[in-house]
């Protein structure tokens, strides 16, 4: 556990909006409180939706010296309902607003995203070069289908970009045994596999994946390896890695084990 938190530079103090041209953006933005890196991060959460909130990352990183961003994209004041063809443009908004405050300035950014976020911090950093590094916790390979308010299927992507919705893997919701079935299921569809598979060839800085092996709402680890293979495959001039934990889960927090994992990881 010390291991993945010290890789992990995720974050969290102020709350607002910021409003130019077509977007209205929801985020909580934590200024640095220790002495200053040359990093910014801004974060992205799964799901669940919300605003993306971790006291971890609030007490501790901004301490570091990390100023922090979360940008909320869906179940919020300004954001819509569903995560159904989230424009890209909307990140890219939020990061030139991001790099433009004062003491933001001439900082390299990273983005960091957990499930959702870290299918999003995949594909968003494949889309434009001003990223720097990507940290994904429990990402997907893939771009999938959107969610519903219900956890039902969208019937669309998750995302879109310049008004067209992104190819996605649909749900094979054949099965209703599991979260996890139905993306396993899901991914033999290797036609709109091939096609939703995001470039990370193209992200502009080091990579890192974290995965737990006991996932049980999706197949993080087996979607991390996937993105690694991709980058060698493309001979990705970058630094990156795949941490994989065989006593963790989706969620790493003991609150929130039947996503799989063990006290045994959360212990280390």
């Amino acid at each position: 556990m010390k291991k993945l938190t010290t890789c992990l530079l995720l974050f969290i103090i102020g709350h607002g909006s910021l409003c130019s041209q077509e977007f209205v953006i929801d985020y909580n933005y934590y200024p640095a409180i220790g002495p200053e890196k040359n990093i910014a991060i801004m974060y992205f959460g799964g799901s669940s939706g919300g605003y993306p909130f971790d006291p971890y990352y609030q007490n501790k990183l901004t301490k570091l010296g990390y100023p922090c961003i979360g940008v909320a994209y869906f179940k919020t004041k300004n954001t819509p309902k569903i995560l159904s063809e989230i424009p890209l443009e909307y990140f890219e908004q939020a990061i030139e607003m991001y790099l433009e405050r004062p003491e933001i300035m001439g900082k390299k950014l990273v983005i960091i995203g957990i499930s959702k976020g870290g299918e999003l911090s995949l594909l968003l950093a494949s889309k434009y070069s001003g990223i720097n590094g990507v940290i994904a916790e429990v990402p997907s390979h893939v771009v999938w289908e959107g969610i519903n308010a219900d956890w039902g299927s969208s019937n669309s992507s998750s995302w879109s970009y310049q008004g067209e919705p992104i190819p996605y893997v649909p749900d094979d919701t054949s099965s209703q045994n599991s979260f996890l079935e139905l993306y396993e299921l899901s991914l033999q569809q290797k036609e709109y596999v091939e096609k939703a598979r995001i470039p990370v060839e193209k992200i502009k800085g080091p990579i890192l994946i974290v995965s737990g092996v006991d996932d049980k709402m999706w197949p993080s680890t087996f979607m991390g390896d996937e993105v690694i293979k991709r980058l060698k495959d493309n001979n990705f001039p970058y630094w990156y890695r795949h941490d994989a934990y065989q006593n963790a889960g989706h969620i790493l927090h003991p609150k929130y084990l039947r996503f799989g994992g063990t006290k045994k990881f959360l212990s280390l």
